[in-house]
């Protein structure tokens, strides 16, 4: 099958400011793949706003009463489409003209539900942008020419677990995915009203494999109305994306341990007062002996190991560790909670021969400080480290818990955030 045949893709943009409409529709008209319509939702108070040539392709609609929210309008958009394929394209930005073509190729593959690729920055005037993210968190750059022009094409990163988890990772545009996984899913909250994208993304993750591109199919216009450059609104965002990482992140790992045919191991030590067992068949149970803490899996086999309360019961830890990150794939992931030092769990009780808190984990991730841990070879990297007050039983007795998550770092693609090993 050529690139396209058989699919039709809907575009959907709801818009509340009408400037940058012509450009992208430009960019649609010079799509090689024609079989295309084009869904523009109109805010109710947006002028109105019509493409510059007739187009029966394009649909011109109003929100509807009550849709206020960007997750409501998107919702709205979607439900207008009648594609297999939507794609999102915000009001001011552009698609690369290879861009549907490339997303058709990307989803004759029946097991993709999303489709992402690398992205370029251009300027309010179209001109390219040569701002850049920060490389130390796993940005590279390549400049390219793209349609006839020279630009800094920004590298998506690969679609783990980690990556999906958080909107600073997660894929950004052009983002496509299929209509019958969206409607599956639920599609767009709408009632939410920021990180709609990371919500519904997750969500789809859990259905289906993502598709990473590796071309240059977007451009993203940065200018002073962006939302994110809005305080207020920014600072809901990097809170938010937080909360949406701990409510998905270990089912975004057991969704990519199933794709990929990977083990996911519970494990507990001898004395034990953590989690009881349950029938989560998605798991394996293991038994770890604190003076020999041996995991039974052949290595890069494992994708998430859960360890609550056990770490405290651990002696050697460069032996524990080694051995998480010998089972491990690349990008799997430990998620740890142990009774912190900065309150009174970590010392209270007598079976306790270990003691963490969130610096304790410095030791395991940065290069300087993990000559301090004797034979320590694992290379770990932060996913998410907090201290907090589990809500059943121990807030009111001091019990604090240090959350930790880290990622098995090998010969794979980089993970978002800070590499300190």
């Amino acid at each position: 099958m050529s690139r396209g045949d058989g699919l039709k893709f809907s575009v959907f943009t709801p818009s509340h400011n009408p400037r940058y409409l012509n450009s992208a529709y430009e960019s649609l008209a010079q799509q090689s793949v024609s079989d295309w319509e084009w869904i523009v939702l109109l805010n109710r108070k947006t002028p109105a706003w019509k493409p510059p040539v007739d187009d029966p392709r394009v649909k011109v609609d109003r929100a509807p009463p009550g849709a206020k929210g960007v997750g409501a309008l998107k919702r709205a958009a979607c439900a207008r489409a009648s594609g297999s394929i939507l794609v999102e394209l915000d009001h001011d930005d552009r698609l690369s003209r290879g861009c549907l073509a490339q997303l058709g190729e990307a989803f004759e593959d029946p097991s993709v539900v999303l489709a992402y690729s690398d992205f370029a920055q251009i300027n309010a005037d179209g001109s390219p942008n040569h701002d850049r993210f920060d490389p130390g968190y796993g940005w590279e750059y390549a400049r390219g020419t793209i349609d006839g022009q020279s630009y800094e094409r920004c590298r998506a990163l690969a679609p783990t677990p980690h990556n999906v988890g958080y909107i600073w990772y997660a894929p950004n545009h052009v983002r496509a995915f299929r209509r019958d996984a969206y409607e599956a899913v639920g599609g767009y909250d709408p009632e939410v009203e920021i990180l709609d994208d990371q919500d519904l993304m997750s969500r789809l993750y859990l259905a289906g494999e993502f598709r990473q591109i590796n071309r240059c199919l977007y451009f993203q216009r940065i200018h002073a109305d962006n939302t994110q450059r809005r305080q207020r609104v920014n600072d809901a965002i990097q809170e938010e994306t937080v909360h949406y990482y701990r409510e998905f992140i270990e089912r975004l790992a057991l969704a990519w341990a199933r794709r990929n045919g990977l083990r996911c191991l519970r494990v507990r030590t001898p004395i034990w007062l953590g989690e009881q067992s349950d029938t989560d068949d998605r798991y394996e149970e293991q038994l770890i002996d604190p003076d020999d803490p041996r995991i039974d899996a052949d290595p890069d086999s494992v994708a998430l190991i859960r360890g609550w309360d056990v770490l405290q019961r651990l002696p050697q830890r460069a032996a524990f560790f080694n051995e998480v990150y010998r089972v491990l794939a690349h990008a799997g992931m430990i998620l740890t909670q142990t009774p912190s030092t900065d309150g009174r769990g970590a010392f209270q009780d007598p079976s306790a021969v270990a003691y963490y808190n969130e610096n304790s984990f410095m030791y395991l991730t940065q290069s300087e400080l993990s000559q301090t841990i004797p034979d320590l070879r694992a290379r770990l990297q932060v996913s998410y480290l907090a201290t907090s007050y589990p809500s059943e039983g121990h807030a009111d007795r001091d019990i604090a818990y240090v959350e930790a998550n880290l990622l098995a770092v090998k010969n794979g693609p980089r993970q978002g955030g800070p590499l300190l090993i």
